[in-house]
């Protein structure tokens, strides 16, 4: 079985990973949370793991993962 890594690339905003569109994006999301909900069952907890939840599109164009909630960052923001 071959994993195919999702348009992946180093972002000009940043040290962060980048995605150019928002169906890569997404399935990244969904690679990385099963991969942290697996990782907190071996350890017998999920409880203090953070976690990717959404992903986000930056001032260049690129799309981004980020555990910060979306009210946070309206909050933030605001």
């Amino acid at each position: 079985m071959t994993i195919k890594a999702a348009g992946l690339r180093a972002c000009l905003c940043g040290a962060k990973r980048a995605y150019e569109d928002s169906r890569d994006a997404e399935k990244a999301l969904g690679r990385v949370q099963a991969k942290r909900h697996r990782a907190g069952d071996r350890r017998g907890t999920r409880r203090g793991l953070s976690c990717e939840n959404r992903i986000y599109r930056c001032g260049l164009g690129m799309y981004h993962l980020t555990s910060q909630s979306r009210s946070d960052y309206l909050g933030a923001a605001a």
